[in-house]
């Protein structure tokens, strides 16, 4: 039934697209706006339902999406000069290339990294040090997986604790969920203590051209200060379960845990830890050398670390993702064809409308607006559409070029993700990895814990931006 739904909403979709096209070209554009503008619009609203609605892979959606822009440009402006979007050079123009290559390397970096092992060695040490206390056990999760989000990206971090957790959870005698759920929240919160942490604030750190300090100095505080809701809320929902917890592990499950979690590479760790420890420097001192964008600091950290380790470059390269990557750079050109053909502008002019010259109005609408839209829809093709927006803002209000609006838009992106499973991806990898461990979390059960912490951030946040710039 629900794919029968999904199908007739593209159909629906793809003959108001084809229907409205035709209709626009008889129509008159003087004075106002022609059928690119539609076109380019229609384009991206399908191309966000059938991400959000998972009619099909994003990076397939994107990618096809993308694909929609450069045909309708060539071939139908070819045909009507009024269909010309945006063609390939000036939409390469539009992709932010310090995004992908950040992603790039980072990417390239903890594929090696993790092959020592010492993820699995810190997480083990954090279980052992609840020595039973469930509700140390998910303060320690908890903080363990927002510090992991913001300095290796909050995916990686879900992938190397949540199939920890659920064991330990199934030990232990507590739902996964009361562990996992609390990691998944944690990620996005973390993720955007940092310009490296997810892909909002590598987006928007790029956009602005930050240093890894520049960002950090200023989204570091309000992420730290995310993490007290969070940990209320979820204490208090989970205050039954956790109190009806096993008091301790048992030996046998200790053992097995410490077994999984020797350093299994320790020359490789060494030399990781080496280059690790250069790149961090090289982020907070970035400054010192010209402003070294963070992008270069990441490849070039990887570039060292295979040119030193000499892996298998075949293997190594199959451990990137390049969906993510392909991803980003169809979802760049997407928006290019909103900018170039004037939708950015329009919606910008509606929001300038609203706020009006009032900078206070301008913050709480950039805080809400994405934070409720990214619990409802995938928050990365929003924050890259919203850039846009925020630049006409910061430009036109007094006052607002303290970029308070762009870190307005990186916390309602990274916090209204908490709120469904659809709002990010972390939400989605945490999903999967419940299932291959036979638990199903539904829509309904994730918003149960989601909405609540995602409202009081929210709010925590609202209240910071405005007191602080």
């Amino acid at each position: 039934m629900k794919r029968c739904a999904l199908y007739g909403l593209a159909v629906v979709g793809i003959v108001s697209l084809v229907g409205g096209i035709w209709w626009l070209l008889a129509q008159p554009t003087e004075g106002g706006y022609g059928p690119s503008f539609f076109i380019s619009a229609s384009i991206f609203l399908l191309v966000f339902a059938a991400i959000s609605l998972r009619w099909m892979h994003e990076t397939a959606a994107a990618l096809l999406g993308a694909a929609a822009v450069w045909l309708v440009h060539y071939i139908g402006g070819t045909l009507f000069p009024d269909l010309h979007i945006i063609d390939f050079e000036e939409s390469m123009a539009f992709v932010d290339w310090n995004v992908i290559w950040l992603i790039m390397g980072m990417m390239i970096f903890m594929a090696m990294f993790s092959e020592t092992g010492a993820i699995n060695w810190v997480a083990f040490r954090t279980f052992r040090l609840a020595k039973g206390n469930a509700w140390l056990l998910l303060i320690s999760l908890g903080i363990l997986t927002g510090v992991l989000s913001a300095f290796l990206n909050d995916v990686t971090a879900i992938l190397l604790l949540v199939p920890l957790s659920i064991e330990i959870a199934q030990t232990v005698g507590v739902h996964p969920f009361a562990f996992v759920i609390p990691e998944v929240l944690a990620s996005n919160i973390g993720g955007a203590a940092t310009i490296i942490g997810d892909p909002p604030s590598t987006i928007v750190g790029s956009h602005l051209r930050l240093s890894f300090m520049q960002y950090l100095v200023n989204m570091a505080p309000i992420a730290i200060l995310c993490m007290i809701p969070l940990l209320i809320i979820i204490s208090l929902l989970y205050r039954r379960e956790l109190a009806g917890g096993k008091k301790q592990f048992s030996p046998a499950l200790m053992t097995r845990l410490e077994a999984d979690a020797l350093i299994t590479d320790i020359p490789l760790l060494r030399k990781a830890g080496l280059v690790g420890l250069l790149m961090m420097i090289l982020f907070f001192a970035g400054d010192l050398f010209g402003g070294i964008p963070p992008s270069v600091i990441a490849l070039s950290g990887a570039a060292i670390l295979v040119a030193w380790v000499r892996p298998d470059m075949h293997r190594m390269l199959r451990e990137v993702d390049w969906t993510t990557l392909i991803f980003f750079i169809s979802i760049f050109v997407i928006v290019g064809g909103l900018e170039a053909t004037g939708v950015i502008a329009w919606i910008a002019g509606i929001i300038g409308d609203l706020a009006g010259d009032m900078l206070k109005t301008a913050t709480i609408l950039m805080v809400w607006v994405p934070g409720v839209v990214s619990g409802i829809v995938a928050n990365i093709p929003f924050t890259v559409a919203s850039l846009p927006i925020a630049d006409f803002l910061t430009a036109t209000i007094p006052g607002a070029e303290n970029m308070v609006l762009y870190w307005a838009l990186i916390l309602g992106a990274d916090l209204g993700g908490n709120a469904t499973i659809l709002g990010s991806a972390p939400n989605i990898v945490a999903v999967g990895l419940l299932g291959q461990a036979g638990y199903r979390l539904s829509f309904g059960r994730f918003v149960r814990d989601g909405v609540p912490v995602t409202i009081a951030t929210l709010l925590l946040a609202t209240a910071w931006l405005l007191v602080r710039y």
